[in-house]
């Protein structure tokens, strides 16, 4: 089986300066939409998954396995005969280990967003599905684009985008809604729903969630109004080339 090595964007902070290596462009449009219930899947620092099995859901990452670019720095080809089902997307991997590595904490492997592009999302309040050739790693994660001017957006202020996933900017919404306080959520008592990441300050909030989910999630309007309008390849910049 012939491999062969692909160039991705891989971005990093060093002495106060902001490293870039360029990739390929390669567009990709049309937006995302998630089934209307029944694709939360819970992420805890506990490891529990909420894995489960479900005919037709899409493919992450375009088949690339999230577990080799996460702990190889590759793009790995992944196999449909080792797959697992996580908040509304079906991810394929190396081998079985990459699997059971992933089933025991989905959340740490997953790309922002579930893979739709972060630029997007803040500018527009759309989820428009990204491609691993406009791809970046910023802060530990994986950010995809839609197009290459997304990723030139990115890059010029990647901060305006690394949070873009962080639902009610890391306020617990429970806590507003049922209790009307203002109340900071931490990581460690956090949601992954549809490609963001909801926050809670304690165990209690964050299963009032889970049990009613749909009536605290952010809402596809309440996004829009607030934005306003077979083979591997290396990461370049992130390790060695290998062939």
């Amino acid at each position: 089986m012939r491999q062969y090595i692909r160039p991705i964007l891989f971005v990093f902070a060093a002495a106060g300066l902001l490293a870039v290596i360029p990739i390929s462009v390669y567009a990709q449009s049309g937006s995302r939409s998630y089934p209307p219930s029944g694709s939360s899947r819970r992420a805890s620092s506990s490891g529990g998954s909420g894995l489960r099995t479900q005919a037709k859901v899409p493919v992450a990452l375009e088949g690339y396995c999230p577990v080799s670019l996460k702990t190889m720095n590759k793009w790995v080809k992944g196999s449909p005969a080792s797959k697992s089902v996580f908040d509304g997307h079906t991810y394929y991997f190396a081998n079985q280990q990459g699997k059971q590595m992933f089933d025991h904490e989905p959340a740490k492997y997953v790309p922002v967003l579930g893979g739709d592009c972060a630029v997007s999302y803040v500018k527009m309040g759309k989820r428009v599905p990204g491609n691993t050739r406009d791809a970046a790693w910023h802060g530990g994660r994986i950010f995809t684009f839609a197009n290459a001017e997304g990723k030139k957006m990115f890059l010029a202020d990647p901060s305006a985008y690394a949070h873009a996933d962080l639902a009610y900017g890391g306020k617990c919404n429970v806590c507003s809604v049922n209790m009307k306080q203002t109340v900071t959520g931490k990581p460690e008592f956090a949601v992954l729903r549809k490609g963001l990441r909801y926050q809670f300050p304690s165990a209690g909030p964050r299963d009032e969630f889970l049990a009613n989910p749909e009536k605290y999630e952010v809402s596809a309007n309440a996004a829009q109004a607030s934005s306003g309008g077979s083979g591997s390849r290396q990461l370049a910049g992130y390790g060695s080339s290998t062939r």
